[in-house]
Order: C-alpha cells, then structure tokens, then sequence
C-alpha cells in the first residue's frame, strides 16, 4: 500500500517556521523534514503527522510554528499567481473579494493534501468556513484547544490578498472532538 504523500508546500513552510521560531530544535524535525524529501515531493502524511505530535509536545511553539507555516504556503503560493488577476478582483464588492480569497484557499487546501476540502455558506453576515480532512487535527488524544491555526492563517492571508480585512476564529475542530474543522469568518 503506497503511502499517502503530502504537497512540497507543507513540508518547506513547516521546516521553515521551524528554523524561524524553535531554530534550536530544526535538528530533531529534520529527522522527518529532510530537505530532499521535501524536494522530491516524497514527504509522507506519516512524517508530517510526527512533526505535528512533536511540534504539540514542545513547552511552547505548535501555535507559532503551525500559524507561521499556513502563512509561509500562502505567500510562497500566492507569488505564483498572475498579479493582474489579483488587482482586477480587488476592485470588486465586498461579497465576491470574500468569495474569490475563499476560493483561492480552498484551491491551495486541496492541493497541499488529497482529502482536504474547504467549503463555506453565509450565515448572518458572517461566513462559516468547513475543513473537511484536516491534517493538523488528526490526533489519537484529543487536545483542549483548536488544532487549526494553520488554516486559518492561510485563509486569513488569502483573503488579504483580495483586500478583505477580517478576523477568523476556530469555532469547531477535529482535534478536540468534532466531526470537522469550522471557522466563523468576519469580515472586517
């Protein structure tokens, strides 16, 4: 049974955010983010997985690392994408900015790992975001505090992008319990 791989783009924005905020610890992750693994694409969801359950045991950092990583696979994904596109949306309502940076997050969601969805609805003048196959939140213990930091910087940065300013706020997660993975989405 073939293992199931993961995008380039997690592996460098982890490995990344490692040697940025734990630099001491860029040593032990590199056991599982070897740089030629993440290279030539074979970086395994069983590796990133015990990055994550390592990076969870750590006095203080999952947060900082997961949160500065989402952000990292934003930027580095956004830079690729045709600048006049970005400009020409900027200029449109509110309410297609919101849906064009969600749209743009859940392309990069479903491209970093196979089972990752991303759907939303408007709800009372906010949108609810759902994360289906959240590979930040698979854990066999599950955690007092949302996993999900990753995706909701990731989806914060995608909607800057389009100029839509708001505050994102985990309101359900699979790690401590859930189905799946939920974000209430203001825009500011």
């Amino acid at each position: 049974m073939a293992e199931l791989k993961v995008g380039r783009a997690i592996g460098a924005a982890l490995h990344q955010a490692i040697s940025e905020i734990l630099p001491a610890r860029v040593e032990f992750y590199e056991e599982w983010l070897t740089l030629d693994r993440i290279r030539e694409g074979t970086l395994s969801r069983a590796k990133v997985g015990a990055v994550l359950s390592f990076l969870r045991q750590e006095p203080s950092g999952y947060n900082e690392v997961v949160g500065r990583a989402g952000h990292h696979t934003a930027e580095w994904s956004l830079d690729v994408l045709p600048s006049f596109r970005g400009r020409l949306l900027c200029q449109v309502p509110l309410s297609l900015r919101v849906w064009g940076g969600l749209r743009r997050g859940a392309r990069l969601i479903r491209g970093l790992h196979s089972d990752g969805r991303l759907r939303w609805t408007r709800r009372r003048g906010r949108v609810v975001v759902t994360i289906e196959g959240s590979l930040f939140c698979q854990v066999r213990v599950h955690s007092s505090a949302p996993l999900c930091r990753f995706y909701s910087t990731l989806l914060e940065r995608c909607l800057e992008s389009f100029e839509v300013p708001c505050s994102i706020e985990s309101t359900r997660c699979r790690g401590v319990g859930h189905e799946v993975c939920e974000f209430s989405v203001q825009p500011k």
